[in-house]
């Protein structure tokens, strides 16, 4: 199943996705999470921000390579260079784990079912024009993450 967290910049689409990840692990799910660094219409126009060149890995990146992947004991991580992929691709391309949930921050256009995170009403009526809105959570409400929990648990079991 995927699920998209989606809101305007700082209206909590982070705190709700980590949020998620809790309840959801709580559950013995596996989860697999895709971030949009969306922020290339703004003044904020910078990529994400990598690992310096003083880790092995990064120096081979640094070097030109065109994906960099470390293992550890426990953990692995990668670097690959990329053009701007489709949500789809990532999901097809880079999750590479069986996982039961795959939880996406951001990627408003995409297509999936989405949870409308919103600090205000305005914020709301700005992404009104969303498509596969499931859920619209304001998060600045006391309540809301509790109703929230119950509607997921709810979500998740229609899937199955």
């Amino acid at each position: 199943m995927i699920l998209q967290i989606v809101g305007l910049k700082n209206s909590g689409k982070t705190t709700l996705m980590a949020h998620t990840i809790q309840v959801l692990k709580e559950h013995h799910l596996t989860i697999a999470t895709v971030k949009h660094h969306g922020h290339h219409n703004s003044e904020d126009h910078h990529d994400i921000t990598l690992q310096n060149n003083h880790v092995d890995h990064m120096k081979h990146f640094y070097a030109g390579a065109d994906q960099s992947i470390v293992q550890g004991n426990a953990y692995q991580q990668s670097v690959t260079r990329t053009q701007n992929k489709t949500l789809d691709e990532i999901i097809d391309e880079s999750v590479t784990i069986d996982s039961n949930v795959i939880l996406v921050e951001g990627f408003k256009e995409a297509s999936y079912d989405k949870v409308l995170v919103y600090r205000d009403e305005n914020d709301r009526n700005a992404l009104n024009h969303l498509t596969h809105i499931k859920y619209a959570i304001n998060i600045s409400k006391p309540e809301a993450l509790r109703q929230y929990e119950q509607w997921l648990l709810s979500f998740l079991i229609s899937k199955e």
